[in-house]
């Protein structure tokens, strides 16, 4: 029942209760599906009912504002940047939780991570240790990893035998297997980072808007086996939970052996064990969690540059040679150089706008009912901010869907600090703004000038962009054989 006399906001209808059906539930690029359904429910009304209900109650007819339903459980998906700072960062307090239900809990170990676990004093603690070891000035620790690693990943990528894809991947778990765990793997097919991809695809999947629905049925998770499909969800469940367990676990586990074996084990694992009471059960199973957790993804957006450039040459040219201006032939790109190359950071911060990693955000619970813009939120809908939809806002990029490093450019060269980048979420004064922003930063940062360097792209036919992305924001594989060759 909606707030009489309020409506929830425009958007799709399904059948009574189901709601829209999983045919109907896109899983595909769904944030531009999102973005047609505004278009389309937006102004879905009749004429006169336009003029009535705009009269009578404000509404707006623009498409900010997307709600559909399953199983009873409502979505609300938000296009514009202006609408998520209203709902997502003026109301934070009532917009703040994670989605969580009983099958959640059966999944207990998914709720540990920091992402998705509902706001508590455990969450409170666990956001402090985030706070103290990923903050601006604490991850300059990383950077020495962080070089050893890039170049190791640009001197490889024109003599190895593996896929441009497999390089990336093996180069940004490698950075973070290094800082967190102190642990070096060779590929990214080894059996800690599979694990872990594993559940990062995991994740991924769970915040597809509507994909959850079936988790608020009543009494799902009480379902016998020989229920119809009721075995297979079950299983499914458990399932989620393992793949978790042992994302976690494994490097946990390596990274305690190396410590007893090595009392001079460096890591930012080892280093918050030093510091803890060994008796300490729930403090140590924090940090465990924290360092699962702290495996922050860099694949999307260092594929992501490299699918520019090779749809865009005339980018990677310039980004050359403002390199060879700044640091000469033979220059080797450095962190102390970022002040020095505006359009390098231009072409970083393009990367992170022309496709986002996670283009839909992580989901947001709304505890209270709200009304906004005349419209009715109830308590416990689930809400998405389309950042995808925000980064290609043609009101305010022009020629939004193309790759120009210039639109970031200033006279002064002054660049906005890295919290107004969306892709690492745009909440001013949200607390879920992501925490791992500064590392992720770095690496992704450092690999632009290193690469360009180092090799040239090969160029592709440049078509329509989203061709060459997958049904997530990875790009796709054969996008991402594409040769480079050594600079000369």
């Amino acid at each position: 029942m909606t707030m009489y006399p309020y409506l929830y906001p425009p958007g799709p209808k399904g059948f009574p209760y189901l709601g829209l059906p999983n045919a109907k539930i896109p899983t595909k690029k769904f944030w531009l599906t999102h973005i047609e359904w505004g278009k389309k429910h937006g102004a879905a009304l009749g004429f006169t009912a336009i003029i009535i209900i705009t009269f009578l109650l404000s509404l707006s007819l623009s498409g900010d504002l997307i709600h559909f339903s399953r199983f009873s459980k409502h979505y609300v998906v938000i296009n514009t940047l202006e609408t998520a700072r209203d709902i997502l960062d003026k109301q934070a307090r009532v917009t703040s939780d994670r989605p969580h239900t009983r099958v959640d809990e059966i999944v207990s170990n998914l709720l540990d991570g920091l992402s998705q676990i509902p706001y508590s004093k455990q969450w409170r603690k666990t956001r402090k240790l985030f706070h103290q070891n990923l903050h601006a000035e604490s991850t300059v620790q990383f950077h020495p990893i962080q070089t050893e690693q890039v170049w190791l990943f640009v001197k490889g990528v024109v003599l190895s035998e593996s896929t441009l894809k497999g390089q990336i991947a093996t180069l940004s778990q490698n950075i973070m297997f290094l800082s967190i765990y102190g642990l070096d793997i060779s590929s990214n097919e080894e059996e800690m980072p599979t694990r872990n991809r594993e559940a990062i695809d995991t994740f991924e999947n769970s915040i597809i808007p509507g994909w959850d629905g079936y988790k608020y049925i009543p009494f799902i998770h009480l379902l016998p086996s020989w229920f119809p499909w009721g075995g297979r969800l079950i299983a499914t469940i458990h399932a989620l939970g393992e793949i978790a367990r042992e994302g976690a676990s494994k490097p946990w586990d390596a990274v305690r052996e190396k410590i007893k074996s090595d009392g001079n084990h460096a890591s930012l694992i080892g280093k918050l064990l030093s510091r803890t009471d060994p008796d300490n059960d729930e403090e140590i199973d924090r940090i465990k969690w924290f360092g699962f957790q702290f495996m922050a993804d860099t694949m999307s957006a260092i594929s992501t540059f490299f699918l520019a450039m090779s749809l865009y040459p005339d980018v990677q040219s310039k980004g050359q040679e403002e390199l060879d201006a700044v640091l000469g032939k033979e220059g080797i790109p450095t962190f102390d150089d970022c002040p020095s190359l505006p359009y390098i950071e231009a072409i970083f911060r393009e990367v992170m706008r022309w496709h986002p990693a996670l283009p839909m955000g992580v989901p947001h619970n709304c505890i209270e009912d709200i009304v906004y813009d005349g419209y009715y939120i109830p308590k416990g809908t689930t809400i998405y901010a389309n950042i995808w939809a925000m980064t290609h806002d043609t009101s305010v990029y022009e020629d939004a869907d193309r790759f120009i490093p210039e639109r970031h450019l200033r006279k002064d060269r002054h660049f906005d600090n890295i919290n107004s980048i969306l892709a690492y979420r745009f909440e001013r004064r949200n607390f879920r703004v992501c925490v791992g922003r500064y590392m992720a930063n770095d690496t992704i940062w450092l690999a632009i000038p290193s690469t360009l360097a180092a090799v040239d792209i090969s160029t592709l036919p440049n078509e329509n962009v989203e061709d060459y992305f997958s049904d997530g924001a990875f790009c796709s594989p054969h996008t991402l054989d594409c040769s480079v060759t050594p600079q000369v």
